[in-house]
């Protein structure tokens, strides 16, 4: 005896037949639907990711907020040093855009561009179909909110950079060796050195960002460097690899 369930289906074929309708497979309407579903998710995801990604970078610790706007297009070239340096700079956020981890470091003079291409880079990665979330800190302008909080006032925004810096993929620490003083650890002899509550609060900075990118800035030399902080701080920030190294030794571009 002939099911139901053939009878509809032999029911619904010779009406199709006598109207000219295309026969549905089920099938491949149950498989649209869930794509159809897969790609409203993936864009409500990157939707999402990229809502965090913003907030994250509207975080950023920087006295002129028009400076992060910077890009690769706007770094002046003059000479072959500048060309280079912004070869080095664009290489590497490239690769950090691709997935690379580790620490890069920028030194040279004051006023050579260090800051401008570090910015460029978070940029060019913003620009970018990635998840990497991004963050610009002032070194000075972080030390003083340890600073007050050091001092008794409100540790509440120290706390929220901090938590900012740890959850950030990609962060730039800007001018370090900036907020260190001057002090005498020898008879007549001035070298920098930075205060115990700042290498404290960089410490817990530097070893919560051992597994991520960290681009550190700063007018300061290797060795000066080695003075300013513990050895512990500069093991974690300061780049050890050469390629991950561009030292600036093209003129002010302040005073081009």
């Amino acid at each position: 005896m002939e099911s139901f369930g053939d009878a509809m289906q032999k029911t619904m074929t010779r009406i199709q037949k006598e109207h000219g309708i295309t026969p549905i497979n089920v099938d491949e309407v149950i498989k649209q639907r869930d794509e159809r579903e897969r790609l409203k998710s993936a864009e409500f995801t990157q939707v999402f990711i990229n809502q965090e990604r913003k907030r994250m970078f509207n975080s950023s610790l920087i006295s002129d907020w028009d400076d992060l706007k910077q890009n690769f297009d706007e770094f002046k070239v003059n000479d072959q040093l500048q060309f280079n340096e912004l070869q080095k700079a664009q290489n590497i956020a490239q690769r950090i855009a691709t997935g690379e981890l580790g620490n890069f470091t920028f030194s040279g003079i004051a006023g050579a561009g260090k800051t401008m291409l570090a910015i460029s880079i978070l940029n060019y990665i913003n620009n970018r179909n990635v998840k990497l979330k991004c963050l610009f800190v002032s070194v000075a302008m972080l030390m003083d909110l340890e600073t007050a909080s050091f001092n008794g006032s409100d540790g509440g925004d120290a706390r929220k950079m901090e938590k900012c810096i740890r959850n950030c993929d990609v962060l730039v620490l800007d001018d370090l060796g900036s907020e260190s003083t001057l002090q005498s650890s020898d008879p007549g002899k001035l070298v920098p050195q930075s205060k115990d509550y700042v290498q404290r609060a960089l410490f817990r900075i530097c070893d919560s960002r051992k597994s991520k990118t960290n681009i550190v800035t700063t007018n300061n030399t290797s060795s000066e460097i080695q003075r300013i902080y513990n050895s512990k701080i500069y093991s974690r920030l300061i780049a050890k690899k050469k390629e991950n190294v561009i030292v600036f030794n093209s003129k002010d571009m302040r005073n081009i």
